[in-house]
């Protein structure tokens, strides 16, 4: 029970979880290997600490504090794909920052709750 609790902690959840994926409805999920397809056309946020971007992160992520995301920091077209993405599953961080996305009028906002360690789990590249 406790793995699921911080199952459900990583997503950022408070209220409104959607059974089948755990995160919030207006939040959507993505695999590592969802994203890695997608990588030139989806616009990727890692939230992790500075040091943590610096020794690893998801190619091409811009690296932005969870908790002090504005909509000058996102793209101007709230259509546009975005990706949050923190350490690991039992990280919150970034289902909080893929909430204010959708406050700041999101409506294509995607959490990869894997992480960076599910990203390197899954065997695939990494940037610094």
């Amino acid at each position: 029970m406790i793995k699921y609790a911080a199952f459900i902690m990583a997503c950022g959840l408070a209220a409104g979880v959607s059974a089948q994926t755990g995160a919030p409805p207006s939040v959507k999920d993505i695999t590592p290997q969802e994203l890695h397809a997608q990588l030139g056309h989806i616009h990727v946020i890692d939230v992790n600490e500075a040091d943590n971007y610096a020794f690893a992160h998801v190619p091409g992520a811009k690296l932005l504090a969870y908790d002090a995301i504005t909509a000058a920091d996102l793209p101007a077209d709230r259509s546009s794909k975005l990706v949050f993405y923190c350490w690991s599953p039992e990280c919150p961080a970034a289902g909080m920052a893929a909430e204010t996305a959708v406050k700041l009028g999101f409506s294509a906002v995607y959490c990869m709750h894997a992480g960076i360690t599910g990203w390197e789990d899954a065997g695939l590249p990494t940037e610094p």
